[in-house]
């Protein structure tokens, strides 16, 4: 399992957005929170390699989409979530 922040920046997310973003890591078995304020957000992620990247593609795709970008992509030591969380 790996872990991973990703940084959005531009638009304000909606909230109706931000239930997709939640409901995609969902589906790729991906748990972890989403925190959003003003116009960023951060995502910790965490999940098999494979399903991260495909999630990362998604969110790049979709972010811009909404009128923002994923600017940033990193790795953080691991951490264990339950599920997949909006804060």
């Amino acid at each position: 399992m790996n872990t991973k922040k990703l940084i959005i920046k531009g638009k304000t997310l909606h909230p109706a957005f931000q239930k997709t973003l939640q409901l995609k890591a969902e589906e790729l078995d991906i748990t972890g929170i989403l925190k959003a304020n003003d116009n960023t957000a951060t995502l910790v992620t965490t999940g098999v390699k494979d399903h991260l990247e495909d999630y990362i593609t998604w969110c790049e795709a979709a972010v811009k989409e909404q009128g923002a970008e994923l600017i940033e992509t990193s790795d953080l030591a691991f951490k264990a979530y339950y599920n997949f969380s909006l804060t």
